[in-house]
C-alpha cells in the first residue's frame, strides 16, 4: 500500500505520517526502485490502533512508547469501558440486511426523539462500528453500509420541517481534503433540532468559494468539522484564511478532533463536544 492509500485507509494526513516515521520510528515502510514508500498489512492493522488510541485521547508519544501487545491491551481496556453492553447494536452492526438496519434505526428514532437518538444511539453505533473496525472483526464495506444508512436517515431529518425567515441559518461544510462528513452531519442534525436553519453541502469546498457562496445564501454562520485527517496547525490556518475573507461580525463554528486544543479568533466557536451545541444556539440566537 502506497503512503497515499494508507493515509485515505486510516484518515491520517501523509505529513503526519511522515513526522511519525521520522519521530517515533514508526510506520518504517520498504522502498521500492524508485524510493516510493509501501506498507504491509500488519502496518496498516496497528496504525488503527494507533489512531483509535489517538481518539481516546492519548499522545502520540506515549503511545508509540509502548509495544504493539501493549497497544492492545490498552485498547482492549478502553473499549471495554467505552462501549455500551448493547448485543443489538452488535448484532446491526455485523449481522442486518440493509432492510434490516433501516427498519431498526427509524424504530429507534420514532421511540427515542431526534436528539436522544443520536446521543443515545448513533453514537454509540459509530463507536461500535469505529471498534469493530479497529479490531478488524469489521469489514470497510460493512461500516460504510451501517454508517451510509444512518447517514440517510439523518440528512432526511434536516429537510423535515422549512426554516422561517425569523430563523438563524447555518452553512455546514468541510473544506477540501476532509472527508470525514459524519460528525457534521450528527451536529446539524442536533442544531437543526434547535430551530436552526441548516444547509447541508454533501461535497467539499476550497476556502476561496466559501464567502461568496455564504453571501448569497444569506446565512448567519458557517459551520465547519475538522477531524483528525486534519492537522491542528492547517485547521488554525484555514479558519484564520476563512475569517479574513468574511464580514467580522460573521459567525464561524468549528468542531471536530483537529481544533480541540483551542484556537481563539473573534466571532469563532469552538464546539468541543455535541452537548454543547444547546448553548451554541441560545448564544446565536440571542
Amino acid at each position: 500500500m502506497t503512503i497515499q492509500q494508507l493515509s485515505k485507509e486510516i484518515g491520517i494526513s501523509i505529513d503526519t505520517l511522515r513526522i511519525w516515521e521520522r519521530r517515533y520510528g514508526f510506520p518504517i515502510p520498504t522502498r521500492n526502485a524508485r524510493g516510493h514508500r509501501s506498507y504491509s498489512g500488519d502496518q496498516v492493522d496497528e496504525l488503527r490502533i494507533v489512531k483509535k488510541l489517538q481518539s481516546l485521547g492519548h499522545r502520540p508519544g506515549k503511545i508509540f512508547a509502548l509495544s504493539s501487545a501493549e497497544r492492545r491491551e490498552l485498547l482492549t481496556v478502553a473499549a471495554e469501558q467505552e462501549l455500551p453492553p448493547n448485543q443489538a447494536l452488535q448484532q446491526l452492526t455485523k449481522e442486518f440486511s440493509p432492510s434490516q438496519i433501516d427498519e431498526e434505526l427509524r424504530e429507534q428514532l420514532q421511540k427515542l426523539g431526534l436528539v436522544s437518538f443520536i446521543h443515545q444511539y448513533a453514537l454509540p453505533l459509530l463507536q461500535a462500528l469505529d471498534q469493530g473496525w479497529t479490531e478488524g472483526s469489521i469489514s470497510i464495506a460493512r461500516e460504510h453500509l451501517v454508517s451510509d444508512r444512518l447517514e440517510q436517515l439523518l440528512r432526511e431529518q434536516l429537510v423535515t420541517e422549512q426554516p422561517t425567515k425569523s430563523q438563524k441559518q447555518l452553512l455546514f461544510l468541510t473544506l477540501s481534503g476532509e472527508r470525514h462528513k459524519l460528525g457534521l452531519l450528527l451536529a446539524a442534525a442536533l442544531f437543526h433540532a434547535e430551530g436552526i436553519g441548516c444547509i447541508l453541502l454533501n461535497q467539499e469546498l476550497p476556502i476561496s468559494e466559501v464567502p461568496q457562496l455564504a453571501s448569497e445564501l444569506q446565512v448567519d454562520g458557517v459551520a465547519l468539522s475538522f477531524s483528525f485527517h486534519y492537522s491542528t496547525r492547517q485547521a488554525k490556518n484555514d479558519l484564520a484564511r476563512l475569517r479574513n475573507q468574511l464580514d467580522p461580525q460573521f459567525k464561524l463554528i468549528a468542531g471536530g478532533q483537529a481544533v480541540q486544543g483551542g484556537i481563539q479568533m473573534q466571532n469563532l466557536i469552538i464546539c468541543t463536544t455535541l452537548k454543547q451545541i444547546p448553548r451554541i444556539c441560545r448564544k446565536l440566537s440571542a
